[in-house]
């Protein structure tokens, strides 16, 4: 993603001068103060499907609340995750720790409740802390005085929750409505029952949405009903990027699941009669894009919901919001769905954050950031200590335009599943080039030199030509693969994916 320049984000967001005017309000008139922290984090919501970010989609997506945080706080271009997938994500954000550090390697990973996490320095620290919505992380949430969480995936209908104090395997409850309502609801209520409370809070509202299959609520059933949503210039490409190592999920096995199984997604079911292969597969695009673009008009209107409550209880002021996903997701873009590669759709997070004592409107910031850095800000914000064992960095001095000049210009990527069309591969990111390793493809008998990804993101932001075998990239590939192996021990990865070339 090419970033945005200043002038055209404000554009975008419709600020005016005075509105993005900003009192000088000294750091440390701050420091001496804990502000709430309210963390709202989607499933798989994709920067191409936010208004703000200004790209493909933003045209089109209903998400004025979300892009209000932009507008009162900052949007963060740079944003990354360090394992694109659901569980890891949500493990590196609650321990500041990588993959191979806490455990959860893969969908399969769990997170033991005896394991250091940032909600328990929160309390500490003197926060009521509380979680909501989707888990995911296998065994019973700690460190949360209150939590109310889908145990697996859940419903998008009639979801069941499991409250604390109920039995963590047979407690559950189901409530009558829509996933992202009811979730938000759940939010509230604990909000308001301590109302009377003068200590900070940290709540993370986990949606459900907008995973697949992307069921909406019916209020929004008639959203693009008459529009024809923009293509990506690949989506019908074969062979996308030019020389890619990998198969991946292309959208022509979403559309076969449409037909195959049409009660498992929502209605209308994709019309086929008298359509070739192309229109087929164009046709599964738009009902994708309408039906993804649909529950994420239900995310939104449900943060307004959140901030509306902020507004009119008077603690805006004092509450850090963020709003972000736990990874990104493939729209279309080179013909793929889902998520787990080191592509740029799938590898960036959006982060939008707002805090008016501390962050000017309409701030942008470019700098490289990670989830492994959230649980960090979190603690930095607090006022309390970041353990030894978190491997990030908080980013609040990003946030307020003073990037520390040794700050990461480079990032550490390893995705540890080991499946054939979404092989295990690992690599690094700088502001101009990224190297991908696709080891697990050598474990499926593939020649280690052609297992190499290589691409020059200021002249190539889609991704669309590996530049690995071109000789004018060479001395830049040897300084890339030598800073791969540094940030890898760096960052304490035992596992040495280049030995699978020589086993």
């Amino acid at each position: 993603m090419k970033s945005l320049t200043r002038r055209q984000f404000v554009k975008i967001m419709g600020l005016s001068a005075v509105a993005t005017a900003w009192p000088k309000v000294a750091l440390a008139q701050t420091l001496s103060r804990k502000p709430n922290i309210l963390y709202i984090m989607a499933d798989d919501h994709t920067s191409q499907a936010i208004g703000c970010y200004g790209l493909r989609l933003s045209e089109y997506a209903r998400t004025k609340h979300i892009d209000r945080i932009a507008a009162e706080g900052a949007l963060l271009t740079n944003c990354f995750c360090t394992n694109s997938i659901c569980v890891p994500s949500r493990a590196t954000i609650l321990t500041g720790q990588y993959s191979h550090i806490n455990g959860a390697t893969t969908l399969g990973g769990r997170l033991d409740p005896e394991a250091d996490n940032v909600a328990k320095h929160l309390k500490t620290a003197g926060y009521a802390t509380a979680i909501v919505g989707k888990w995911h992380l296998k065994e019973t949430p700690s460190g949360f005085d209150y939590y109310n969480v889908l145990r697996g995936q859940g419903r998008y209908q009639n979801p069941i929750l499991y409250e604390r104090g109920q039995d963590w395997k047979k407690g559950g409850k189901e409530h009558e409505g829509y996933s992202t309502d009811i979730i938000t609801d759940q939010a509230l209520n604990w909000l308001k029952s301590r109302e009377a409370s003068d200590n900070p809070f940290f709540l993370m509202c986990h949606f459900k949405a907008v995973h697949e299959p992307f069921f909406n609520h019916d209020r929004y059933k008639d959203l693009y009903a008459d529009q024809e949503l923009p293509e990506p210039e690949d989506l019908l490409w074969p062979e996308s990027p030019k020389g890619k190592r990998f198969k991946g999920w292309p959208l022509d096995l979403l559309a076969d699941r449409y037909q195959k199984n049409p009660e498992r997604y929502p209605q209308p079911k994709l019309q086929t009669q008298g359509k070739n292969a192309r229109d087929i597969l164009k046709a599964a695009y738009q009902k994708f894009m309408k039906d993804y673009l649909r529950t994420v008009a239900g995310i939104n209107d449900n943060v307004g919901r959140l901030l509306a409550y902020l507004d009119e209880t008077g603690r805006s002021r004092d509450t850090v919001v963020i709003y972000t996903s736990d990874q990104g997701y493939f729209l279309g873009e080179h013909n793929l769905f889902d998520k787990r590669f080191m592509l740029e759709e799938s590898l960036r997070m959006p982060f939008l954050i707002r805090y008016p004592r501390e962050i000017k409107p309409g701030t942008m910031v470019d700098d490289i950031v990670l989830n492994v850095d959230f649980a960090e800000l979190f603690l930095d914000y607090a006022g309390a200590t970041v353990p030894d064992t978190m491997q990030g960095r908080s980013f609040r001095q990003n946030l307020a335009g003073k990037t520390p000049t040794d700050w990461r210009d480079a990032m550490y990527y390893h995705y540890w599943s080991h499946q054939k069309e979404r092989p295990s591969h690992y690599g690094i990111r700088t502001q101009q080039y990224k190297l991908i390793y696709y080891y697990g493809l050598v474990r499926m008998n593939h020649k280690p030199e052609a297992c190499w990804e290589l691409y020059d993101l200021s002249e190539d932001p889609r991704e669309f030509v590996n530049q690995y075998d071109n000789p004018r990239y060479k001395d830049i590939i040897v300084n890339l693969k030598r800073r791969l192996t540094e940030l890898r021990q760096q960052v304490k990865d035992t596992e040495d994916p280049l030995k699978a070339s020589k086993s």
